[in-house]
């Protein structure tokens, strides 16, 4: 099997599914440990920095992944399409997906960047009004809008590789994305000869040097011929048929994301007052709990391709079993990951710089959020199963009435009316995700063999 697994023109429609979910997650699963190796130096070189600035990226990044929420609704329709296509065997279908995929990233993404740059302090006053945290929260907010359509692009484009089962090709370009970010970022953070020292503003200035990289890399792939998708210049022209499909299907994926990120901003405003430790704690444990779903990231790309290629074929009792054999698979995984985040909380935290007094809240807060991880995976991959049959609305309505509907009046109550600070807003956000991953299962299990009938 490993020599399959860098093997060119893989048919996932055939063959035994165990073999293909591993053909087609291994190599995502790499280009996603190569994106969360970026995460880990953006935390640990930051926390070098003290804990104000750790508190600043988190503002930065909170606003950030909510500018964002608009590039998963252009790129999880895309992949979706394309993997039907592809499924299909209509190649210049898929094309014209990707080319007007390219056309809405940069028309989204222009005039987010621009404006956001100019209200930077508006939106981080939303957080904080004291000094010095605020002045580094609005450099490093500018900074990442500066580099955003760069830094979300290289997913859109990976994404549509993935639909085509190019998923080498993505690995490719992420890991040269990465070697760049691996050098850039320090360098820029913290300046070397006749290099200015960039402080805060060098941990997105050099993540988005390497995501630049990275989008051109897998551009040519895309242009040269090496991809299963023939995109040619033609396909760059804007065409309202294609746009609208990508659009109707995009925005209740993007409506999931702002649901997501809105409440986290709100989550964010609601640590605020407890001050730089408590948002670093947030930082260091909402990040490194992401490596934690990181399988369910992988699972979820995979079963998007996996289930939408299946559909285009016409196969649609494969892409029930494709979709069964990954949620077994994940759960499996999930045993582990969440054990060994929990008990080694003290020793990860560490070593992302929350020593001495931080380090007892960091632990506790990784802890907390370690216990939603499976199910919030599971949501994830469930999502993917859905999204995969162009169906993007039961995600967005979960996640709309658990993240408003529950995390945040649940985490209002705990922190404020029951004085649990900190500690309650991870408890509702743990509690919100044990909930999220169950109602979203159960949809599936009781809307799927419907939709097997009328597919």
């Amino acid at each position: 099997m490993r020599s399959q697994l860098f093997k060119k023109n893989i048919d996932y429609t055939d063959g035994p599914i165990g073999r293909n979910v591993y053909l087609i997650s291994m190599p995502i699963f790499f280009e996603l440990v190569a994106w969360n190796i970026d995460s880990i130096l953006e935390v640990y070189w930051i926390g070098r920095l003290g804990p104000s600035a750790l508190a600043a990226m988190t503002i930065a990044f909170i606003t950030l992944i909510c500018a964002r929420a608009g590039g998963m609704g252009i790129r999880v329709p895309a992949q979706a399409l394309v993997a039907q296509h592809i499924g299909s065997g209509d190649k210049e279908k898929a094309a014209l997906v990707a080319g007007q995929t390219f056309l809405l990233q940069i028309f989204y993404y222009v005039p987010v960047s621009l404006l956001g740059i100019i209200f930077a302090p508006y939106l981080v006053g939303f957080f904080s009004s004291e000094d010095p945290l605020r002045s580094l929260a609005i450099t490093c907010l500018r900074s990442g809008l500066m580099m955003v359509m760069f830094i979300d692009g290289i997913f859109t484009i990976g994404n549509l590789l993935r639909g085509a089962g190019d998923v080498n090709l993505s690995l490719k370009g992420m890991i040269v994305s990465s070697c760049i970010v691996f050098w850039a970022m320090p360098l820029l953070i913290y300046g070397y000869g006749s290099i200015p020292s960039l402080k805060i503003a060098g941990v997105f200035i050099g993540l988005g040097a390497g995501r630049l990289v990275g989008c051109l890399v897998m551009t040519y792939f895309l242009f040269s011929g090496r991809s299963k998708i023939p995109l040619k210049v033609r396909h760059l022209k804007p065409n309202k048929k294609q746009l609208f499909q990508i659009i109707s299907l995009g925005w209740p994926a993007m409506g999931q994301m702002l649901f997501e990120r809105s409440a986290n901003v709100v989550l964010v405003s609601m640590l605020a007052p407890f001050g730089a430790i408590g948002l670093a704690a947030w930082s260091v444990g909402s990040r490194v709990n992401n490596m934690g779903r990181m399988p369910g990231f992988v699972l979820q790309s995979s079963s998007r391709t996996l289930v939408g290629q299946n559909i285009g074929a016409g196969k649609m009792e494969r892409a029930a079993l494709s979709a069964r054999f990954v949620l077994y698979l994940l759960f499996f995984i999930m045993i582990f990951v969440t054990a060994g985040f929990f008990f080694w909380a003290k020793e990860i935290v560490v070593f992302f710089g929350m020593g001495n007094e931080g380090s007892k809240t960091a632990e506790i807060c990784f802890q907390i959020l370690s216990l939603g991880v499976g199910f919030e995976a599971a949501r994830r991959v469930v999502a993917g199963i859905f999204e995969g049959s162009a169906d993007t609305k039961p995600p967005m309505i979960i996640e709309g009435v658990i993240r408003w509907g529950v995390l945040l009046p649940a985490a209002y109550l705990l922190s404020y009316t029951f004085d649990l600070k900190e500690f309650g807003i991870w408890w509702s956000v743990a509690g919100s995700q044990v909930l999220g991953g169950v109602a979203l299962f159960v949809w599936y299990i009781l809307s799927w063999p419907r939709k097997q009938k009328a597919i």
